[in-house]
């Protein structure tokens, strides 16, 4: 029989270690893997130069001949660089050991030997990397893009005086319109206010 190790990684705001160990365990034994071992740390990916003690025990047992299959949840537990996990793919095959996946079922059929094989790898693992750190750029800059609108939504922020506050109020009981108000207030003063500050400020005294 065929021996694997299973190794899970969670970031440090999941809390999803049993769902993953369950899935592995499961997929060892639909492959009839004997597990030899299970490793598991909480620990980010993205982060540059992050020790992660537990792979790194793992690739010394690969050396060491203990197993010759590796089981992860899914690819990015293993390592978030689309180069870097080629080059580990590629590594491990070279110390007689496959690399497996439990969410990318697709990889099983192109996780064959020989030159052929690593040609396929190399084109499909660059194609999904790709696109995955593509949508994780856009999924950055739609954050930030929120992050901005939401500032400008909420104006600059600086403090009313005492005396700010009372005219507003009084410009707010003369239109009884915050957007009025707001428009009244800042022909005459600086910075400009939003009719959201004026309903925060009468909501507030």
């Amino acid at each position: 029989m065929d021996k694997a190790i299973i190794y899970l990684r969670v970031s440090t705001k999941e809390q999803n270690e049993n769902l993953q160990l369950d899935d592995c365990i499961n997929y060892c034994k639909n492959h009839n893997f004997e597990i030899v071992g299970t490793y598991q740390e909480r620990v980010s990916a993205w982060k540059e130069n992050i020790v992660r003690a537990e792979r790194d025990k793992v690739i010394e047992e690969i050396h060491l001949g203990k197993a010759n299959h590796i089981v992860v949840w899914a690819f990015d537990r293993w390592i978030r660089k689309r180069d870097t996990l080629i080059d580990d793919i590629n590594a491990l095959l070279n110390l007689g050991c496959k690399l497996h996946s439990v969410k990318d079922s697709w990889y099983e059929s192109i996780n064959v030997e020989g030159p052929l094989g690593r040609t396929i790898r190399e084109f499909m693992l660059g194609l999904i990397g790709s696109i995955a750190e593509m949508e994780s750029q856009r999924r950055s800059e739609r954050i930030w893009l929120g992050k901005q609108n939401t500032k400008k939504k909420q104006g600059p922020k600086f403090k009313l005086s005492e005396e700010n506050i009372k005219e507003i109020i009084n410009f707010y009981s003369s239109f009884k319109s915050l957007r009025k108000t707001a428009e009244e207030y800042n022909k005459i003063h600086k910075p400009h206010i939003s009719y959201g500050t004026v309903s925060h400020v009468i909501k507030s005294n």
